[in-house]
């Protein structure tokens, strides 16, 4: 009994060094972004972990040259509407797609769901040539007309609601409950874990893209984060100090949006729908 215990403390013990590790593999190039952001110009490029001297000098820089609150706005309002959108409609879909029969179902989805396999650099000008016949061009609802809805959003609240039980449905309609207060009060509830994974990958994603407000933004206006960190990097040189601290300030919402939603992730299907 006491080698087994041993044996069970030497594997627990050699677990935790393992992760400890991969968690430092993971956070270092994060910590590396803290630290550069905090050096003081002339020490951005040496090799060293921590700081010299550590300073605020990058971040008071970046407040002076771009405007970052109108674009941690734009950003934000980005963000938020398009999860909620996505999030909105791909339940809704799922739901449909999971749990009704009607004709034509599997090819309506598979042709749905084949459109995760194009590339967005493929139809990115038809895209932007169609936003320009709307005349949305260097617009907010430019920018967000091609993020309501998502097809790898509605194959995943598919699959999450098929492992819903239809006893759990059917007890609804035996109370004379509606079909869209079947969705809202007994559907939606128990796929709050689900819900929040999906919330949590499309807020970062949106929160992180380039390409599309590159292509149909052009006013510093309606910047958003990811283009105002261009502004630190030249044709020539970068300056690596200020875009460190910009990056650092423009990834500190994931990290709170991560911690409010990761709770979510962690709650059992079941569990919740009996909740």
């Amino acid at each position: 009994m006491k080698n087994m215990h041993r044996k069970l403390s030497l594997a627990d013990v050699s677990w935790t060094i393992l992760l400890f590790v991969l968690t430092l593999i993971t956070a270092f190039p994060f910590l590396w972004l803290i630290s550069t952001s905090l050096k003081l110009p002339e020490h951005v490029l040496l090799p060293e972990i921590l700081p010299r001297i550590f300073t605020l000098f990058n971040y008071k820089k970046v407040f002076e040259q771009i405007n970052i609150i109108r674009y941690f706005f734009n950003t934000l309002r980005f963000a938020v509407v398009s999860t909620l959108c996505i999030v909105a409609t791909s339940s809704l879909a799922g739901y449909i797609f999971a749990k009704y029969r009607f004709r034509f179902k599997e090819l309506i989805f598979i042709i749905m769901i084949s459109t995760m396999m194009i590339p967005f650099q493929s139809y990115m000008i038809p895209l932007y040539l169609m936003m320009v016949k709307l005349h949305v061009v260097d617009t907010y609802i430019g920018l967000q007309l091609p993020y309501l809805v998502q097809s790898l959003g509605t194959f995943f609240m598919r699959q999450n609601f098929e492992s819903l039980p239809d006893d759990y449905l059917e007890a609804g309609r035996i109370e004379g409950a509606s079909e869209f207060r079947l969705f809202i009060k007994i559907a939606l509830p128990n796929l709050q874990s689900a819900i929040g994974g999906l919330s949590i990958f499309v807020f970062s994603a949106i929160w992180g893209n380039l390409i599309w407000p590159l292509i149909i933004t052009s006013s510093r206006k309606n910047f958003v984060l990811e283009l105002g960190l261009t502004t630190f990097q030249h044709q020539f040189t970068v300056k690596y100090g200020e875009f460190a601290a910009a990056a650092a300030l423009a990834v500190i919402p994931v990290i709170i949006f991560f911690i409010v939603f990761r709770t979510r992730i962690m709650e059992g299907i079941t569990l919740s729908g009996i909740k």
